[in-house]
């Protein structure tokens, strides 16, 4: 190993130690890397830190980050497996509903990341054959995300923002969640079981044919659901299978 090679590993060992190095220089590293995994992770995660207070969310934070090191220089993309690390968090195993609610505010930090897209052409969709329609696939809009859970999350996630009091509307689930862009604000809101299991077909690329014959007794709402949710942005484009 070079010189150089050791001094960075050596830095890197450093910055990851458990407890502060003696050395007060790579001290202020192993402090200031803290605070950035924390601020990162708040910023992404803020129902969450919320629920479990800033002392439980900044020891997890840092659990999280030993276990998960950044790969990226861009800490934005650094708490997208925050969700599954509580899961098997002990400290938070009391808190069975807790890796859903991470899961939803990392969808909804990724929607308002999310790159941006016309609505639908419906000029170009009205001019496709009939006879072709059962081949179409459609392509939900960029800053669409989607998640269901067996807890209330949607209501915890309402109860947490800045101006309420914590205290969900409701107290059971499940929830089938969609989140989208309103105006540049991420809002997530809760789908009947029924339309969430049609966009998921879509999102994972099903044509309308294969959609149809997957959603058996509620394949007839299909058309009312694409009007809908073209409408709503929800879906932003189409293309004919092969």
């Amino acid at each position: 190993m070079s010189v150089l090679a050791g001094l960075q590993r050596g830095f890197i060992e450093a910055l990851y130690a458990a407890e502060p190095p003696a050395d007060p220089r790579l001290a202020i590293h192993h402090r200031n890397a803290r605070a950035n995994w924390r601020g990162a992770l708040a910023a992404a995660h803020p129902t969450v830190r919320r629920l479990v207070g800033g002392s439980f969310f900044d020891a997890a934070c840092d659990a999280y980050a030993l276990a998960h090191p950044s790969r990226s220089g861009d800490l934005a993309s650094f708490g997208g497996e925050l969700a599954r690390f509580l899961a098997g968090y002990a400290p938070a195993a009391a808190l069975a509903y807790l890796p859903d609610v991470a899961r939803l505010d990392w969808a909804v930090h990724e929607s308002f990341l999310a790159a941006d897209a016309g609505p639908i052409d419906l000029a170009a969709l009205s001019c496709v054959p009939q006879a072709d329609h059962g081949r179409l696939r459609f392509v939900l809009h960029p800053a669409v995300r989607m998640l269901q859970s067996a807890h209330p999350v949607v209501a915890i996630w309402e109860a947490n923002r800045a101006d309420r009091d914590g205290t969900p509307g409701r107290a059971e689930g499940p929830d089938h969640v969609l989140v989208m862009r309103d105006g540049f604000e991420p809002c997530p809101r809760t789908l009947p079981a029924s339309d969430w299991d049609a966009l998921s077909l879509l999102a994972a690329g099903a044509s309308l044919d294969e959609a149809f014959d997957a959603l058996g007794e509620h394949a007839a709402l299909l058309q009312d659901l694409l009007v809908r949710y073209a409408a709503q942005g929800v879906l932003c484009g189409f293309e004919s299978a092969a």
